[in-house]
């Protein structure tokens, strides 16, 4: 299978949330997000990812627009706006676990989410005190006899990752993707940013194209991540089940 498949802040798994945190905890960024939203894009249906740099892990820096949905020039508009307004409000964070497998003197980064249209009691945090437990992903691969992944299966580092709080559901997302035949064959590639969210049931929600690579790679996508298993454990925040957001990016490459 000809693709390649990573993922982004927050992590899932059994395990403690160990990544930046904002000053106040995630409900100040939530409504940090939520005030920068609603001051430039009332009327606005849509959102935004914005990935922002952390120097030294604190300070944050390098705004970017990750990608937004739909595409459109008022909601452009009211994203930089919001950008702007953003890189004069957001206070320095607090460095989470440094991260072995980043790349030497790669600067830590977080994303955050402007949603324009949602209240704020329905938004998503950007990261919880604990993050979701998925199923057993190995299990879930196993039970499609499906003769490509029985010898995936077989590999001691693929079962490895799979089991792994950090790169278990990328990992799973990876081995269900699949490259588009008219994509190959009209030699298309690039990178699909999806975003979706687990809810405080621990379901699958709000799946979407934050970033385009093109139609049949970001059907794909969509395709697996809406597929994707409900947690057994949802995210949660001073011990309460919460929503939370992911962005990942899957990666197609003609090798």
């Amino acid at each position: 299978m000809p693709a390649l498949v990573s993922a982004q802040s927050p992590t899932a798994g059994n395990s403690t949330y160990s990544g930046p945190r904002y000053p106040g905890g995630p409900d100040s960024l939530r409504a940090l997000m939520y005030r920068s939203a609603r001051l430039f894009g009332a009327g606005q249906a849509g959102m935004a990812v914005v990935r922002v740099e952390l120097k030294d892990g604190r300070e944050p820096i390098n705004f970017k627009v990750w990608g937004a949905n739909p595409p459109g020039l008022m909601l452009n508009k009211a994203t930089q706006d919001a950008l702007s307004y953003l890189q004069t409000r957001m206070l320095a964070w607090e460095p989470g676990t440094p991260d072995p497998d980043a790349k030497p003197g790669r600067v830590p980064r977080t994303f955050v989410a402007l949603d324009f249209s949602t209240p704020l009691a329905a938004q998503p945090y950007a990261y919880a005190d604990t993050d979701p437990v998925f199923p057993d992903f190995a299990a879930l691969l196993r039970a499609q006899r499906n003769v490509y992944l029985e010898r995936a299966l077989a590999i001691p580092s693929i079962l490895t990752n799979l089991a792994s709080p950090k790169k278990g559901l990328s990992t799973f997302v990876q081995m269900q993707v699949k490259y588009p035949p008219a994509a190959l064959r009209a030699q298309q590639q690039g990178v699909v940013y999806a975003y979706f969210e687990v809810a405080a049931s621990g379901a699958i929600e709000h799946a979407q194209i934050i970033s385009s690579a093109g139609e049949a790679l970001d059907a794909e996508v969509l395709r697996v991540v809406q597929q994707l298993p409900a947690a057994t454990v949802p995210a949660k925040l001073w011990g309460q089940p919460v929503r939370i957001f992911y962005l990942m990016p899957i990666t197609f490459r003609i090798q």
